[in-house]
């Protein structure tokens, strides 16, 4: 599991050190150039450190950390039928 932050100090930290945050594991939040993007379903939209703070301070955050999930079963699957 993702480290949670504790607050929104925490998550603004985060931010600056360069972390990619996420309250769901669906959304994607990041700093750039002094603003904050999010990306969920599709969309993007910006708001300044301001903003949201105040909209975000009561939301928990994770640091996004992307997972790769292999299947072995699958694996195993193809490597037995293209073995020559």
């Amino acid at each position: 599991m993702s480290e949670i932050l504790k607050n929104m100090n925490e998550v603004l930290q985060s931010f600056y050190d360069g972390e990619i945050l996420t309250t769901d594991g669906k959304d994607r939040f990041l700093m750039k150039d002094e603003k904050i993007f999010c990306y969920k379903d599709g969309t993007r939209f910006s708001l300044n450190i301001k903003d949201f703070s105040e909209l975000y301070e009561k939301n928990r955050f994770l640091i996004y950390e992307e997972s790769v999930e292999i299947d072995e079963t699958k694996d195993e699957a193809y490597y037995r039928y293209y073995r020559k």
